[in-house]
């Protein structure tokens, strides 16, 4: 196999199929692959016991334990999130 255009990370949705949760495999020889399944809207209860209707979009992180620590993964999956929930934080 050519890897000389291959990449080291791949992003694959399932949610347009109407997938919500999935787990997807590494292609090797990347190092890890991010799932997003099917945004969903769920009742939720605040800090005060008030009911919210919240969007929550399912990501699925696997990666190569050789190559990533599952600490840096989780860092990374976390920093994804917070990004994800509030993206004019990357502007600012």
């Amino acid at each position: 196999m050519d890897t000389s255009s291959a990449g080291t990370f791949t992003i694959t949705n399932l949610g347009a199929q109407g997938i919500e949760y999935f787990t997807p495999i590494v292609n090797v020889p990347e190092v890890a692959i991010l799932g997003v399944g099917l945004t969903t809207e769920r009742l939720t209860l605040d800090g005060a016991g008030e009911l919210l209707l919240r969007q929550e979009l399912p990501l699925s992180l696997t990666f190569d334990h050789q190559i990533v620590d599952g600490a840096d993964g989780a860092k990374f999956l976390a920093e994804l999130a917070a990004i994800l929930a509030h993206p004019y934080r990357i502007i600012l």
